[in-house]
């Protein structure tokens, strides 16, 4: 049976959303279903030439003309319409052989579009929701706010399935639909990537990552990171590795004049969009890995896919005590919790543990057993087959 990806486009650019959906379909692929992933819209430069392409072992294609992003305004807008178009026909054409869409966007009237289509040639359309869209704060436009409250409210009638994230997505989802049948896949990973040795490095260094967007968690790290210094509680490096488009510049400025300005210049290291294959060893030499949580629904309801790859490296979390890293770690056992969200509690949480190499090293052993039991791609192949089988 043919499973299709539709929604999201620009694939298969890393980032987080791009990884969750090559993991999926990397689990159906491995339950006995043919996956494609369909690029409608041309959103990147640079794109590998050709059609159809594979990408870890996923065929994905691009259904418009021209699969570079056209620099002409009309072009770009024509490829646009093509690709919704080249979309379509290419549905159509193998309408007998699909059996299953996975959706993954927020747009409510992409989700009608798709819900049409799914009545029309006669597949099932399941719903990937990863996040609380209306908790979202820096959507503030009306007919964003209204997407948001649509999509958050509605989606369980128009699809056949969801598969959420968190237990706040499902029980929310259940609030509304009773009926609708859910699986959950929380923030996988691919532990086969992280098959290396750690090295030594020149400084040991505590380490955050995540994107520009998330200014406010990455000022508390540096804060957090900055208090410990003055108290003498740590003499290693902070490495920030720190992910942002070009119109990301702004922010990016003020982020390396905090730095500048902090008295610690010499020992806080920024990095920009890092390549995954270096990233992994960041990660794996880090002392501990830094994933703060924000007592907010959006940290709440969703899980970030950072937390599944720092348990892939077997290195100590600190986090806060919320939403699924509450559901899934123990305090001192599986990682390193914050009671709650302020620089103290980090603090007093960092202060009393950075010193105990051997504690520090069975934390981050045993978070990544439970990652390899739980965050793992692997452990949803049998989940997803049966979740789709009885679709």
């Amino acid at each position: 049976m043919l499973v299709i990806h539709l929604g999201f486009s620009g694939l298969p650019k890393g980032n987080a959303t791009s990884k969750r959906i090559f993991l999926t379909f990397k689990a159906l692929l491995l339950g006995g279903y043919t996956p494609v992933i369909i690029n409608k819209l041309s959103l990147n430069t640079k794109v590998k030439p050709g059609k159809v392409n594979r990408h870890d072992g996923i065929p994905y294609i691009h259904a418009s003309p021209w699969s570079n992003r056209p620099d002409n305004f009309l072009l770009r807008n024509l490829n646009k319409v093509l690709g919704y178009a080249g979309e379509f026909l290419f549905i159509a054409k193998k309408r007998q052989k699909i059996g299953a869409a996975i959706f993954y966007h927020s747009s409510f009237s992409e989700l009608c579009y798709y819900r049409l289509l799914s009545k029309i040639f006669r597949f099932k359309l399941i719903v990937q929701y990863v996040e609380l869209r209306s908790a979202i704060t820096d959507r503030q436009r009306f007919f964003l706010k209204l997407n948001d409250r649509f999509f958050d409210t509605k989606l369980s009638s128009y699809c056949d399935g969801i598969i959420v994230i968190s237990e706040y997505l499902r029980n929310r989802v259940l609030n509304y639909n009773k009926q609708v049948p859910i699986v959950k896949v929380p923030a996988i990973c691919n532990f086969d990537e992280f098959k290396l040795e750690g090295g030594k490095p020149e400084n040991n260094y505590l380490m955050y990552c995540g994107g520009i967007g998330y200014v406010e968690v990455i000022d508390f790290v540096v804060d957090v990171y900055l208090e410990l210094a003055e108290r003498k509680a740590y003499d290693g490096n902070l490495l920030l590795a720190i992910g942002g488009g070009e119109d990301e510049v702004a922010r990016f400025a003020r982020l390396r004049e905090k730095i500048q300005q902090s008295g610690y210049s010499d020992r806080i290291q920024l990095f920009k969009d890092v390549q995954h294959d270096k990233l992994i060893r960041m990660y794996m030499e880090a002392e501990i890995l830094m994933i703060p949580l924000r007592n907010h629904l959006q940290d709440i309801a969703g899980f970030h896919h950072k937390i599944g790859e720092y348990t892939a490296a077997a290195k100590p979390i600190i986090s806060t005590d919320l939403g699924e890293v509450h559901t899934y770690f123990e305090d001192m056992k599986t990682t390193i919790l914050s009671p709650n969200t302020s620089k103290e509690s980090y603090i007093r949480k960092l202060d009393g543990i950075l010193k105990d190499k051997e504690l520090l090293a069975r934390i981050g052993k045993a978070g990544h057993e439970l990652g390899l039991q739980h965050l793992n791609y692997l452990s949803y192949v049998t989940p997803l087959k049966e979740f789709l089988g009885k679709l």
